[in-house]
This record gives C-alpha cells, structure tokens and sequence, in this order.
C-alpha cells in the first residue's frame, strides 16, 4: 500500500456500508416510482382522449373509468413505493449521524482517559 492510501480518512461511502446500501436501494426505488408516476400521467391523458372518439355512452364511461382507476391506482402506488423508502433512508442516516455522535464522544472519553492515566 502506498503512503497515500493508509493516511487517507476514510469516505462517508466506507465508513458506513450499511447506510449506503439503504440509500442505493432508494435510489432504484425512486426510478421504478418515477415510471409508476408516468404511467399514472399517460392514463389520465388516456381518460381525457376517450372524449374525442365518439365512442357509444357507456363505452366511453366504462373506458374512462377503468383508466381513471387505473391512473389513480398506479399514482398511489407511485407515491407509497416512494415516501416509505425515503423516510427509511432518512432515519439510516439520522442513525449514522447519532452513531458518529457517539462514537467520537467515546473516542474523546477515551483519549482523556488515557492522558489522565498516564
């Protein structure tokens, strides 16, 4: 190992492996949400172009209420597999934060035990 790699602090990344696997899984969490949001979007649209076809009464309400519920059902979804992980991932790193807080307090306890005893 070169000097430079044993005297380098150690990245948030590597000091808490645990924290960081939770926030990546967030972030593949955000981008399914985000399609599930998307289709939800493109429902909707579905729903209001119905309208324009001319389709016979009860097709047409049938229709734009099954993409209405399907618009409803997929945004709901999209934001439930949303807001869970995010608030996992806030209380990992409110967790690592305290974590931290504790360990340098010790780490000073430690210290000042140790000029003490000598």
């Amino acid at each position: 190992m070169s000097e430079y790699e044993l005297n380098r602090p150690l990245s948030w990344r590597e000091a808490h492996p645990e924290a960081y696997a939770e926030l990546k899984r967030t972030w593949g969490v955000i981008g399914h949400s985000s399609v599930l949001m998307v289709l939800s979007l493109s429902l909707i649209g579905t729903s209001l172009t119905l309208g324009y076809l001319h389709l016979p009464g009860w097709l047409e309400t049938s229709a734009r209420l099954g993409s209405s519920a399907a618009a409803v059902g997929c945004g709901a979804l999209g934001l439930w597999r949303l807001c869970r992980p995010l608030f996992r991932s806030v209380r990992v790193v409110i967790r690592t934060r305290r974590l931290g807080d504790v360990q340098g307090a010790v780490a000073e306890e430690a210290a000042a035990a140790s000029v003490v005893g000598s």
